[in-house]
């Protein structure tokens, strides 16, 4: 490869940059989509209950963050496209890159998905600034679209090449995780500015909401991780299975702090220990947005590995290690 100026990255950059771009872009999307859901389907009884002020103050807040996210989502999607363009036609020169998007976006089923999400975004976003009540509605639906589109680049995806069940339940994997990992973040603005009252209301809906959340990613994403895993040798002796059991184990550890939020802590801010409630989940709510991150940057490292039911466990381990973003 040339080493001047307008050379790309080196083939161990670009499959590094590669799978964290991807994850940038599913985790805006999960934060568009779960705040949109949060702020017009969960949290409308406790804004009710806090009082008009405090409740424009907080609908404000998280208006401007799922507008940041839609925006974030959009430049990662061109980042996203400018390296798959590198590496699908192997561009030698940023030069070679740029010329290649056109063809990656027209003549690929890649570019196809690729075109109808950022066209979601796209419109979720201008009808968020132009029309944000009149239109909330319309915003969920594209901000989900979106995110479920991201199927189409899945490995149930490039399995099957079309609809299959493989394909539905990673539809329903990343709406249930958007739904879910999405809603902490204005959940955390709405604990903070709220009073105790309206916050320990909105605690409680948003429970009932992550707990069907929860169920439906983990039934899919043990449909998923066994098809795709290749069973027990597949989860222990390749880099797929390895990076499946670790987002196995940061799933895990969200639930043990979700658990902690609605059975400890959410009762706690309704008594007259309040205040010290209030900050203890605070610091929770921010380690699941951390550790539901990282569980987005492991799909991403996911997607961009062959999954074990197609690799040699031992071959796996021994000649592709796995380095993460």
């Amino acid at each position: 490869m040339p080493t001047d100026g307008a050379a790309m990255l080196d083939l161990g950059d670009t499959n590094l940059l590669l799978p964290l771009m991807r994850g940038v872009f599913v985790a805006a999307l999960f934060s568009a989509f779960g705040a949109l859901l949060f702020i017009w389907l969960v949290a409308p009884q406790g804004l009710k209950l806090a009082g008009a002020r405090d409740a424009e103050a907080i609908e404000g807040r998280c208006l401007r963050l799922i507008r940041a996210s839609l925006v974030a989502a959009l430049f990662a999607l061109l980042g996203w496209l400018a390296l798959e363009a590198s590496d699908m036609s192997e561009a030698a020169n940023a030069t070679d890159a740029l010329a290649a998007i056109p063809a990656v976006l027209l003549e690929t089923s890649f570019g196809d998905d690729l075109t109808a999400q950022g066209l979601s975004v796209f419109a979720a976003l201008v009808l968020l600034a132009a029309w944000p009540q009149r239109w909330r509605f319309a915003s969920v639906g594209l901000a989900g679209l979106a995110l479920a589109l991201q199927a189409g680049h899945s490995h149930a995806f490039a399995m099957e090449h079309g609809p299959s069940l493989l394909l539905y339940a990673e539809g329903l994997h990343l709406l249930a995780g958007g739904a879910w990992l999405g809603g902490l973040l204005p959940l955390l603005i709405l604990v903070r500015d709220a009073p105790s009252k309206p916050a320990a209301e909105t605690l409680k809906r948003f429970s009932k909401l992550a707990t069907l959340c929860v169920i439906a990613i983990a039934g899919t994403a043990c449909f998923q991780g066994w098809v795709l895993g290749g069973g027990v040798a597949g989860l222990f002796g390749t880099a797929y299975g390895s990076v499946l059991l670790l987002k196995a184990a940061l799933f895990a550890a969200l639930l043990g702090l979700a658990a902690i939020n609605r059975f400890r802590l959410t009762p706690a801010l309704e008594r007259r220990d309040a205040p010290p409630a209030r900050w203890a989940l605070l610091r929770t709510i921010a380690g699941e947005t951390a550790l539901g991150l990282m569980v987005v940057l492991a799909a991403g490292v996911l997607s961009g590995l062959e999954p074990g039911m197609h690799a040699h466990p031992a071959a796996t381990v021994a000649s592709a290690p796995l380095t993460m973003p």
